[in-house]
């Protein structure tokens, strides 16, 4: 049996799992992805990347052009219905391709491509960076020890079996992962909400749905509940229909009756079908009660599985993997200690929990009015607060003085506040136009403003004495603000600065100057990659903190 190292470890080749690899391998992080499966998924499943997904893979060059080019509807070309069925009147309209301008909110479109066109894209992507990806792999067993994890995995092909050292295990292995259950790792929640049928089929949808772009209809068929929507092949449609298993089983839905259930749900009755695929499934909701044990980290489906109403369970995978990303990055390279990483649950968890209240809501308000009993008020937030505004609190975020306690923000009305995500301006850097989030990506970045001189020379400094990447950007030096909204929208003054992490979120702000920045900056940038900083003769100790 071979032997090989790698500082990571991925399992499962979904959303989160590619993901991970495309954004390690893009910060120069080695590591490996196996997948059970043959090759990414065949089928659409998921459709659409909404933009706060879309912010944190944009920073891949070539990745946000490659995504909307797989996509056979243009960015924010959207169609959102409640109705009886595509040709009834429709009961409500969500959104219209007209709607979707938030340029006030963020940089990126919504890239409405379905799963099996985006995986492809990611894994171009994750191999082209440098990620070593196998297919028809399979994780048999692992172990933990104190310096690692040593994982057994065998080629399906040949049957051989390498071990594998890793010093960390990301498991986006889905909702039916086992890596879990390793752990001990109970999935906790409302369980099981709907037994669905899902029907891909091809049909002549083009004298349906004249004019194009993608779209989403939510059907409140007097036969039954469920969705349609268009998919990236020409004339390929697909509807999740629910059922009720005390009645029928999975078995009884054969393309005769599926045939039926695609003129239903369309509203045609003489309309030619040919059934491509046709797949059971349940909608639950459930959330881990820990999101790592160990050097194991719970990513996507395995974490947190999401009712598909309103498409926030993929986004928040690949979110799940671009946080773990940037953390480990640094982590693995020495720039951050070891308990960084324990603010991953620490900060993901209650994303996941709003998430997944913010989908039950969405499948009541839009398919069963008469449901109401089954929200879960007190983590329900508005579409936009959930996906955009969430708040982040841990060891590595330093909060103001006064922290209201809020778990989401209004993204229309940023704040600037530590646990925040950096507000979007567009800026003016020499005669280009760049949004604030260009700025920001692969390390910390600490902005200024124009009045806040010591501040920069101070991060200079803290820059070469830490190591880790600190990048430094002054209102009125390296960027422009023609309409005088970013340091408003940051809270800070003219001598005031504040710290942005690699994914986007604040951590630290000084709304004005301080006595002595150097410190000040020092102590702050220390702690918010996971050291324990502590005074000592004048002087600043940064001590690693043991990471269990």
């Amino acid at each position: 049996m071979s032997v090989e190292r790698v500082p990571v470890l991925i399992i499962g080749a979904g959303y989160a799992g590619l993901s991970a690899a495309t954004l390690l391998a893009w910060r120069g992080v080695p590591c490996r992805l196996v997948e059970r499966r043959p090759s990414t998924s065949r089928l659409p499943k998921a459709h659409g990347i909404n933009r706060r997904s879309m912010e944190v893979l944009r920073v891949v060059p070539g990745l946000e052009d490659a995504l909307f080019a797989a996509s056979r509807a243009g960015a924010n070309e959207s169609t959102l219905i409640i109705a009886e069925s595509v040709t009834s009147p429709p009961i409500e309209t969500l959104v219209t391709k007209t709607s979707l301008d938030a340029t006030a909110v963020s940089p990126s479109k919504i890239c409405t491509a379905g799963q099996d066109r985006v995986e492809p894209v990611l894994l171009r992507f994750a191999r082209e960076n440098g990620a070593d990806v196998r297919f028809s792999t399979t994780l048999e067993r692992f172990s933990q020890r104190s310096d690692g994890v040593e994982a057994i995995l065998r080629d399906e092909a040949s049957g051989q079996e390498t071990t594998v050292f890793a010093d960390y295990i990301i498991a986006a292995d889905g909702a039916g992962g086992t890596i879990r259950d390793v752990g001990g790792v109970r999935m906790e929640g409302p369980g099981v909400l709907a037994d669905t049928i899902s029907v891909l089929f091809e049909a002549d949808l083009d004298a349906i749905l004249p004019g194009g772009g993608f779209a989403l209809y939510y059907l409140r068929n007097p036969a039954f509940s469920g969705a349609f929507v268009t998919c990236d092949e020409l004339n390929h449609g697909q509807i999740n229909i629910e059922y009720d298993s005390t009645r029928d089983q999975a078995s009884d839905f054969d393309e005769e009756r599926c045939e039926e259930l695609v003129r239903q749900s369309l509203g045609v009755a003489d309309l030619a079908v040919k059934i491509l695929d046709i797949r059971p499934w349940q909608m639950a909701a459930l959330l881990a009660d820990r999101m790592s044990f160990g050097r194991v980290f719970l990513a996507g489906d395995c974490a947190h599985i999401t009712p598909p109403v309103g498409g926030l369970g993929g986004q928040t995978a690949i979110q799940d993997a671009a946080d773990l990303a940037w953390k480990l990055a640094l982590v693995v390279k020495g720039e951050a200690a070891p308990s960084l990483l324990s603010c991953y649950a620490i900060e993901r968890k209650p994303v996941a929990r709003i998430a997944i209240a913010r989908s039950i809501a969405n499948y009541v308000e839009r398919l069963l009015p008469d449901r109401q009993d089954i929200r879960i008020r007190e983590d329900e937030y508005g579409l936009l607060e959930t996906s955009m505004g969430y708040r982040y609190r841990s060891d590595a975020i330093i909060a103001d003085e006064f922290d209201d306690g809020a778990c989401v923000e209004d993204p229309l009305h940023p704040s600037g506040a530590p646990g925040t995500r950096l507000a979007h301006v567009w800026l003016r850097r020499g005669e280009e136009t760049i949004s604030s989030h260009d700025l920001i990506g692969r390390g910390f970045m600490l902005f200024a403003g124009p009045d806040g001189g010591d501040w920069i020379e101070a991060a200079e400094r803290v820059g070469l004495r830490s190591g880790a990447p600190l990048g430094v950007c002054r209102l009125g030096f390296d960027i422009d603000d023609p309409e005088g909204l970013f340091l408003p929208r940051l809270g800070v003054s003219p001598e005031g600065a504040l710290l942005v992490r690699p994914d986007g979120f604040i951590c630290w702000r000084s709304r004005g100057r301080s006595p002595d920045a150097l410190a000040t900056l020092d102590a702050s940038f220390a702690r918010v990659r996971g050291f324990d900083t502590r005074q000592s003769s004048g002087s600043l100790k940064a001590t690693l903190v043991d990471a269990s």
